[in-house]
């Protein structure tokens, strides 16, 4: 439920980051939501 909340707002939070590789913004996302990677 809050990886969804999160998602909602990602507009607003890349506009308020400073700019960083996508790969560092993709990590603080994860840590944000205490997502887990899922390999295929």
């Amino acid at each position: 439920m809050l990886t969804m909340y999160m998602w909602g707002h990602l507009d607003r939070a890349m506009t308020e980051l400073p700019p960083g590789p996508p790969t560092e913004l993709f990590d603080r996302f994860l840590r944000w939501t205490d997502g887990q990677l899922v390999q295929a």
